[in-house]
């Protein structure tokens, strides 16, 4: 009971939403999706919903296990996509952007990336 007071008080609360995959969890100022596409989909996906939104692309790679993607935005935050694969076709993501995370910005490249699966 201690410790979740000390996370409420403190403002970090999760927030939990059911999608269609597994899950979408806000925690910590991390968005993480687990989203249903092969690795290289979600590569694709990762790269389309950057350019959709207008998205400096920074820095990206990717294999078949994992990957890390690094974009900026118009107000030059970081945003940082980070995927691993779970299984052949389920694949986590985890979207933070700036160093406190925005969860507004972060549901709508999620939502830009679920577009292009």
């Amino acid at each position: 009971m201690l410790t979740a007071f000390a996370l409420i008080s403190s403002g970090c609360i999760a927030v939990v939403a059911g999608s269609a995959v597994g899950g979408t969890a806000f925690v910590l100022g991390d968005l993480e999706v687990d989203v249903d596409g092969s690795p290289k989909e979600v590569r694709s996906a990762i790269v389309a919903a950057g350019k959709d939104l207008k998205l400096r692309s920074i820095s990206g790679t990717g294999d078949e296990l994992n990957g890390l993607y690094i974009f900026r935005t118009a107000q030059d935050d970081k945003v940082t996509i980070k995927y691993e694969v779970i299984s052949d076709s389920l694949v986590k993501l985890n979207i933070r952007v700036g160093n406190f995370g925005d969860e507004s910005l972060s549901h709508r490249i999620n939502q830009a990336i679920q577009k292009h699966l």
